[in-house]
């Protein structure tokens, strides 16, 4: 039966409401237009090229449903110097330092920036991943833009600071891309968690409490096992990069929540799960109500009590091959759509300590989790998931890069490349990471496969991958991984090796 002829695996309302959002989230290309309210800065100085460009975007943001604001109109009545909340900003070409878009910006969580330079992306130059990250971030430092689109005779290129390049062919008609690349790039851009967000514990951590001690360590024993994997890139530092004046550094550093800069990837170790609860929804089954949510899979619908979530993290910035046990592991749970952050007891007040930009979606995958194992225990009783999470919890690993399916583990589910290329930080984000898991689920015990873990791709962007713990992912991840960048390096200098 095709996918879209049957219901979801979990209702958007009822996953939306598991994970404690509190008003409509839009998931699709289409629906992520309609949300969006665009302006463009006035030209002050830009060429022929960006120009054209600027003109043809315009035109391809209203054809996909785009609301496109003349400036005038996008000024805020009471600021007539500031901008209204909750647009995006287009600025073509070059502008002087005190007439940035930045400049006319009121509030900087709810206005994206998007730039346009003429020329070609300065990724093409970077030889490896990371210098083309570092090139990206240091041209978004320096017009002070979460975006940036370059311009050249041959492509234009849309860059985000979660590292994502996607290089577009030029055409007479450019509004398919628009609305497949750029507008999910505008409608869900990376945005940091403040501590705001959520309930804060602060010293409510005590990291050497015994119970603890299998899940850190699991964390120091992995970390120099994915240094070698070369699969993470490096912290980008604030100090790092270059700024027109020492208001626009402020600025970003607010922005960024006043952390010292971005971090590419995380680590996650999700506790045990013991209250794992699911019965079958014989009849007609009543609608996901509060503290449970309706999962259709081969044998159900279930009905599947919504558990306490917890999970170690990494501190945002921290060097995660060579952690401190002591400062550098966090503490989130996610209750009754509650997401509670705990800080360790006795933290050094200077030390930077946030919560990683991917809160949602590693809470998202936590709960997934728990509702996967859930079910699997109503239809494999022994299966060995969801003894693993009683047992002793799950991980999860973020990296910027893909995984080739046959390169696996037996029993990994895989899911997400058909979403649209969100940012992981993103309500969005965390709606796919929690429907493909459970759509993933569906799909394998109706291919009767035993699931042991599973790889969720994020277009644009790179791979969350579950299994049992860290250290093991990460032994899989030199095992295979690593072999796999040698075979293709040997291929490309005339090495041997086959595609």
């Amino acid at each position: 039966m095709n996918a879209r002829t049957h219901n979801p695996a979990i209702s958007e309302a009822a996953a939306q409401c598991a994970l404690g959002f509190d008003r409509p989230v839009p998931l699709s290309p289409q629906a992520m237009a309609r949300s969006l309210r665009v302006t463009f800065m006035p030209i002050h100085e830009a060429t022929d090229r960006v120009r054209r460009f600027a003109d043809l975007l315009r035109k391809a943001l209203i054809d996909s449903g785009v609301t496109v604001l003349d400036f005038q109109s996008a000024l805020d009545a009471q600021r007539p110097s500031k901008l209204q909340e909750d647009l995006v900003v287009i600025a073509p070409g070059e502008f002087p330092v005190g007439g940035l878009p930045i400049d006319r910006v009121s509030n900087l969580r709810t206005t994206t920036i998007v730039g346009i330079v003429d020329g070609p992306c300065p990724a093409e130059e970077g030889t490896t991943d990371q210098s083309k990250l570092n090139s990206i971030v240091r041209t978004l430092g320096w017009y002070v833009v979460q975006t940036v689109i370059y311009v050249d005779d041959a492509v234009w290129t849309v860059c985000t600071m979660n590292g994502a390049v996607i290089p577009c062919a030029h055409s007479s008609s450019i509004a398919a891309d628009v609305l497949s690349i750029l507008v999910p790039k505008m409608a869900a851009p990376v945005v940091p968690p403040h501590a705001s967000d959520f309930e804060v514990r602060a010293g409510a951590l005590d990291l050497a409490a015994p119970e603890y001690a299998p899940y850190i360590a699991d964390f120091v024993e992995s970390g120099p096992l994915w240094l070698e994997s070369d699969l993470f890139l490096f912290h980008t530092s604030l100090e790092s990069l270059e700024f027109r004046s020492p208001f626009y550094k402020r600025v970003v550093a607010a922005y960024l929540d006043h952390r010292s800069g971005m971090s590419y990837g995380f680590l996650a170790r999700q506790m045990a799960v013991r209250d794992l609860r699911a019965e079958p929804a014989a009849g007609h089954p009543r609608p996901s109500e509060p503290g449970s949510v309706l999962i259709e899979a081969p044998g159900g619908p279930y009905r599947v009590q919504v558990p306490d979530v917890w999970v170690f993290t990494t501190r945002s910035g921290c060097d995660k091959a060579h952690l401190d046990p002591r400062r550098d592991i966090l503490r989130m749970g996610l209750s009754s759509g509650r997401i509670i952050f705990e800080t360790p007891k006795g933290l050094d007040p200077k030390i930077d300590c946030r919560p990683s930009y991917d809160t949602l979606t590693i809470l998202a995958h936590a709960l997934g989790n728990a509702l996967v194992a859930a079910v699997l225990r109503q239809v494999q009783p022994d299966a060995r998931l969801a003894r693993a999470l009683s047992a002793g919890g799950l991980a999860l690993a973020h990296w910027h890069g893909y995984v080739r399916p046959e390169l696996l583990p037996p029993g990994t589910m895989v899911y997400g490349a058909e979403n649209p290329p969100v940012s992981c930080s993103t309500h969005q984000a965390a709606l796919f990471a929690l429907t493909g898991k459970l759509e993933g689920l569906r799909k394998a015990l109706s291919a009767g496969m035993e699931v042991r873990g599973d790889l969720h791709i994020e277009p644009h962007h790179g791979v969350n991958m579950t299994g049992e713990s860290l250290t093991e992912l990460a032994r899989w991840a030199l095992r295979t991984l690593r072999a796999e960048s040698s075979r293709h390096r040997r291929a490309a200098t005339g090495g041997g090796g086959q595609e």
